[in-house]
């Protein structure tokens, strides 16, 4: 049996300043767990690298760039019975190990669960309008892929050992490739996006611009041609 019981992915890009929180968040689990912190460098030209070394996590770097294939190598190299994927600007709270436990040892035919975001540094309009973006575009993406998709690459965590049975992640992808493995894990047992599983992130995304509408976009192509409009992503500020 591994003892090691989670093993927490954060692909990397430029993100000195909020590495730091992430790492620290992830420490902080209750539950006296097995785990390990992969950070996966993607090309950072700041110190990001030397930062998640000095906080005593595993760093691998990555040379092809892209979040997709950042993802699928930090799962490749992942040891634990769970594999919990996150972004960089992530903040778990300290219950979520052992919320996550809980659903998994309720429902033993989950494989794959998500739940719902929240920002730690939104401002008025963001907050208020959260919940019904957030409702809004993850209930079509479960009625109208059947229940095959749901969680996001921010707040996910499957199986590792069912994982293993699929290709994984889709190192092309630099835009949904959170959706695309989703499809892959329903073919093993039920995927779930239960939105009382909390975790927060920044609304730094979540900005009135072309960028958001890219985001918009690329989600519903994702959704119903499996393919992103645009297979680039803006570099986070």
């Amino acid at each position: 049996m591994n003892s090691l019981k989670f093993s927490v992915i954060i692909p990397v890009y430029n993100e000195e300043k909020i590495l730091p929180s992430c790492i620290k968040k992830i420490k902080e689990q209750l539950g006296n767990f097995n785990t390990e912190i992969i950070v996966i460098d993607n090309n950072s030209s700041d110190n990001s690298f030397e930062i998640a070394k000095q906080l005593g996590v595993k760093v691998i770097k990555e040379l092809k760039q892209g979040v997709g294939q950042a993802r699928k190598t930090g799962a490749e190299n992942a040891q634990g019975e769970f594999v919990v994927s996150i972004d960089a600007d992530s903040q778990l709270p300290n219950n979520y190990f052992l919320e996550v436990l809980k659903r998994f040892e309720k429902d033993k035919n989950l494989v794959c669960l998500g739940g719902q975001m929240y920002f730690y540094d939104g401002n008025w309009w963001q907050t208020f309008l959260r919940p019904f973006l957030h409702y809004l575009f993850l209930y079509m993406a479960i009625i109208f892929s059947l229940g095959k998709i749901g969680p996001m690459g921010n707040n996910m965590i499957f199986k590792k050992e069912i994982y293993d049975k699929t290709i994984g992640f889709n190192e092309e992808l630099k835009f949904g490739e959170d959706m695309d493995l989703a499809k892959k894990f329903s073919k093993f047992g039920k995927v779930k996006l239960d939105m009382s599983l909390k975790s927060y992130v920044s609304a730094r995304r979540f900005k009135l611009n072309k960028n958001l509408f890219m985001y918009v976009l690329n989600f519903y192509k994702m959704l119903f041609f499996k393919k992103p409009h645009e297979n680039e992503l803006p570099e986070m500020k």
